[in-house]
């Protein structure tokens, strides 16, 4: 696995190489074309100067003859200009006619051409004609290691051109050429070289960041203090780095803070949960101590609707009570059929009081109520209906069954026991049934009108109201 190191120095070798590479192979094409453009203008000038230097006059006269006067002249002339210009191989003069060419003279040797001096390059150039300074192909000459040559014409005597020509050494050429190279590659190899090392220290230097910010990045996961590193230099990745401690500084101060809030928030909750404790059990109290007084404030409530419906003394339902449910008992006799009732009085009970005390006297209105509560059975009802009246309803009770009820409970008490000796304790009652369309009252009126007809008769008797007829039972 390549490090960022390695990748960073492999990035920037092969970017560096490209770079080199199309840099040097741009600075040698220029300077190389430079160079060659330069030594073809300076052979162009040489081959210019050399022609002005010559008389046109010695050249139509040289003829054939080397030897003559006119022709030393254009020898020296010739090797003057070798000599003159060190990196020049000779210099030579031509005589184009037609389709042939003759060397006149050369500056090599006695003067005297070979007859194959001419290259084939300069034949081609000189029979195409030259009107001007012309150079032969540089790269050519440079690639083929010949020598490079360039032409001028002298002037024209009658019809015939005389052309002047120097050569190049190709040596010279090449050896500049393998010069630039040798420059041109060792100032690749000393940039590249320079580009890595540069490159190695940047890599290490941004390798070192790396390493800092991975160091931070791990003592932030881990909670744990923020490694000091090396002093800022200033760069981007520096600010990255500055900016990772602000954010990891501000993350650890909002986890102190958040550790704080949480830490607050169960105390807060303890406390809560401690005053929910203790509001609840305070409610648990108030609510038991409610509940007890409303069990109370229920059990006097029904204390005092059962004294507001029963007789204090006898524990039998008032005379209230009693008509209240005599009201319900004639409702419900339209559909259901009638009801009976009894009322009974105690006989001579004013002298039992002032005979034998009042005490006696509750004692027997106490026993007459007891006699009454067997008496009444589940639909049937006593009450205490005032002094020493009583009332018995017979729900659903036909008068004849009344009647023997009647006469039952007057049995009974006649034979109650007394707390006082001589005390005889009877009843005298009066029996009544409700008739179709009869209203309570007049039920009541006949069942008291009866009462008194029986304590007429004597008392300790039962009679019964027939309509508007009584009957002594």
């Amino acid at each position: 696995m390549l490090t960022i190191k390695r990748q960073l120095l492999l990035s920037h070798l092969a970017v560096i190489l490209l770079g080199a590479g199309a840099l040097g192979a741009y600075m040698y094409w220029s300077v190389s074309e430079q160079m060659l453009a330069g030594v073809a203008q300076r052979l162009t000038d040489n081959v210019r100067l050399l022609q002005a230097s010559l008389d046109p006059d010695d050249v139509r006269a040289f003829g054939d003859r080397a030897d003559s006067a006119a022709g030393q002249r254009l020898v020296a002339r010739l090797r003057n200009t070798v000599e003159l210009n060190g990196d020049l191989a000779s210099a030579y003069i031509v005589e184009p006619r037609g389709d042939s060419l003759r060397v006149l003279v050369t500056s090599v040797g006695d003067g005297r051409p070979d007859t194959d001096f001419l290259r084939s390059e300069e034949i081609s150039l000189l029979r195409r004609g030259i009107d001007h300074a012309t150079v032969s192909d540089i790269r050519t000459a440079a690639s083929e290691h010949a020598e490079l040559s360039a032409l001028s014409p002298i002037g024209a005597a009658t019809s015939v051109h005389y052309v002047v020509g120097v050569r190049l050494d190709a040596d010279s050429i090449q050896h500049s050429l393998r010069l630039l190279r040798l420059t041109t590659l060792g100032a690749i190899l000393f940039g590249v070289l320079l580009a890595l090392v540069l490159s190695r220290l940047l890599a290490e230097r941004l390798q070192r960041r790396i390493r800092a910010l991975g160091d931070r990045c791990r003592a932030l996961a881990a909670g744990e203090h923020q490694p000091t590193g090396q002093p800022p230099i200033g760069d981007e990745f520096d600010r990255v780095i500055a900016d990772f401690d602000a954010t990891a500084q501000r993350l650890r101060e909002a986890s102190a803070e958040r550790e704080a809030a949480l830490n607050a928030l169960t105390e807060a909750n303890a406390q809560l949960e401690s005053r929910v404790q203790e509001r609840t059990r305070a409610i648990e109290n108030a609510t038991h101590q409610l509940k007890g007084e409303i069990e109370n404030r229920l059990q006097v409530e029904a204390l005092l609707a059962e004294a507001a419906l029963t007789d204090g003394l006898t524990g039998l339902l008032n005379r209230r009570a009693m008509l209240e449910m005599l009201v319900q008992a004639v409702l419900a006799s339209r559909g259901q059929g009638g009801f009976s009732v009894i009322l009974a009085d105690v006989d001579h009970f004013k002298r039992i009081n002032d005979q034998y005390g009042h005490g006696v006297g509750d004692q027997v209105l106490a026993a007459v109520a007891r006699e009454l509560e067997q008496l009444q059975g589940d639909n049937r009802h006593a009450a205490r209906w005032g002094g020493e009246e009583f009332f018995l309803l017979l729900p659903g009770t036909l008068l004849m069954e009344a009647c023997r009820r009647a006469e039952e409970l007057r049995h009974r008490i006649e034979r109650l026991p007394t707390p006082m000796r001589g005390l005889r304790v009877t009843v005298s009652l009066g029996v009544a049934e409700i008739q179709p369309g009869e209203a309570l009252e007049d039920c009541l009126k006949r069942c008291d009108q009866a009462l008194y007809r029986a304590k007429d008769a004597g008392r300790n008797a039962v009679v019964a109201a027939r309509g508007n007829a009584f009957a002594t039972m």
